[in-house]
């Protein structure tokens, strides 16, 4: 591990005598668990949960009605609570979530899975005003509804989740104890520039639907997209642990969005360069002068190879062999150990 400045303000929880077992069920990813992001089902749900709930929770913003799946064991307990964050193109039944609240099942852990407007199509979605407010609804109606610690409230997403997931988490740190953010888009203007690359791509129409419009510089659009986009206001989140992973081989959300992610909430001094982060952008693998460890305590062999991992302050970064992809047992075990003070 390199030697990286500032103090690590999580504290140590219990840690579970066994890892979750994901690998033994056939899968320790989203890309090979047996649906694809794509896929919602709530019997799927209830196969494995049979005490998760669909609730209805009231924004407190709009009055508007927003699903949510919800999982408490009845205990009286306070116990940690999971926010998990669908991703860009799913809504709240997405499956490859399950194994999260499966943990929250075997670990007497509360979960929500909460709509946030849905998929990432409309202005009321995409890291709206609206979905903030959806998701702190959600966490309210879990304090309401459950007997939860208000140390251990964590937040997990991917791609337009972990988007979402930053977002948030830099405009209300006061609600976290930890944050994981697979994947993250950290600038949805970026993000469009990126996919005009690739205009069989569905995502830059539906940035442009979300945002009112082209997101060209000088624009309602533009200012619009930076209003939703982590690199707005992810500094304010600098007290809270956050985790970002990413793969060496995405090709829809470039590498360098979590990198760049890092380097806001970072030391100076352990921040990435410039040309680091372009070169691991466009050649998919490490330059060699680049410092860093390939070894990670929450990565088993049975998880994504990491190739280049970091932490600095209260940010950790973990570069994966893989491709736009998430891991659940280092996702939690991570979890497990935060607490807010």
């Amino acid at each position: 591990m390199v030697s990286c400045s500032g103090e690590k303000k999580g504290t140590v929880a219990e840690v579970p005598k066994e890892p979750p077992k994901f690998s033994e069920r056939g899968y320790t990813t989203s890309k090979a668990y047996p649906a694809t992001f794509a896929e919602e089902n709530f019997d799927a749900w209830k196969r494995e949960i049979p005490q998760i709930e669909k609730v209805s929770i009231t924004s407190s913003a709009d009055g508007k009605k927003e699903p949510a799946l919800f999982y408490n064991s009845g205990t009286e307990t306070p116990k940690p609570l999971l926010v998990m964050l669908h991703s860009w193109s799913s809504e709240y039944l997405q499956e490859v979530s399950i194994p999260y609240a499966e943990w929250c099942k075997e670990r007497d852990w509360a979960f929500i899975h909460p709509n946030f407007r849905g998929t990432f199509e409309k202005p009321e979605a995409t890291a709206s005003d609206l979905a903030i407010q959806d998701i702190v609804d959600a966490v309210n109606f879990a304090k309401n509804n459950a007997a939860i610690d208000p140390s251990r409230v964590y937040l997990v997403g991917s791609s337009g989740g972990a988007m979402t997931a930053l977002v948030v988490a830099s405009r209300h740190p006061e609600i976290w104890a930890g944050v994981v953010a697979w994947v993250p888009i950290l600038d949805l203007t970026d993000w469009y520039k990126f996919n005009l690359y690739y205009p069989d791509r569905k995502y830059n129409r539906q940035v442009e639907a979300s945002l009112g419009g082209v997101p060209e510089p000088d624009t309602p659009a533009f200012a619009e997209g930076k209003r939703r986009s982590p690199i707005t206001y992810l500094l304010n989140a600098r007290d809270i642990p956050v985790f970002l992973a990413h793969g060496m081989q995405d090709v829809l959300v470039p590498a360098s969005h979590s990198m760049r992610a890092f380097n806001i909430l970072a030391a100076p001094a352990d921040t990435l360069s410039q040309e680091h982060m372009k070169y691991i952008d466009q050649k998919k693998e490490l330059p060699e002068d680049l410092e860093g460890t390939t070894e990670d305590p929450y990565f088993s062999p049975t998880d994504p190879a990491v190739m280049f991992s970091r932490e600095s302050a209260n940010v950790k970064l973990v570069l994966f062999e893989g491709v736009h992809d998430m891991a659940y047992n280092p996702t939690l075990l991570w979890l497990n150990e935060q607490k807010r003070r």
